[in-house]
């Protein structure tokens, strides 16, 4: 039987080797999309340079990048590959206030749809709301 320092060594040697795997998988996911941003044939000179102050973050230690690169990313709705161009990305950073660990997910199109989906859902939910409070107000004495 191991006493409970060993069992802790273990525990931390267990951690360390996770890390280090992760790290490296992290490391090659990277590499592979890199790699696929060339064989698309993305242009590697599309770099604007990042404003620090007009930059939101909630995290207390956040990673701001010094520049906007054109990124590749799949719409999580329909699966297509889209590109966030470094234009766009500084226009939702700085312009319009987005948080620096947001990234795009949908695509134009699916994004239309998503917000008509969400302004239907909104006025249904305030139709209901509002019928809600004229039946009340019509019952009460």
């Amino acid at each position: 039987m191991s006493s409970s320092k060993q069992k802790r060594e273990k525990i931390k040697v267990a951690r360390d080797e996770k890390k280090l795997s992760h790290s490296s998988k992290t490391s090659k996911a990277k590499d592979d999309l890199e790699e696929f941003e060339l064989m698309v044939g993305l242009k590697k000179g599309t770099i604007i340079a990042v404003d620090r102050s007009k930059v939101f973050s909630r995290s207390v230690l956040p990673e701001i990048p010094d520049y906007y690169r054109d990124s590749l990313f799949t719409c999580k709705d329909c699966g297509e590959q889209e590109l966030w161009t470094a234009k766009q990305q500084q226009r939702w950073y700085e312009e319009q206030g987005g948080e620096i660990e947001a990234v795009a997910i949908r695509c134009h199109a699916c994004r239309s749809k998503e917000k008509l989906r969400r302004d239907i859902a909104r006025r249904t939910h305030l139709e209901g709301i509002s019928k809600k409070q004229n039946s009340r107000s019509q019952r009460e004495p």
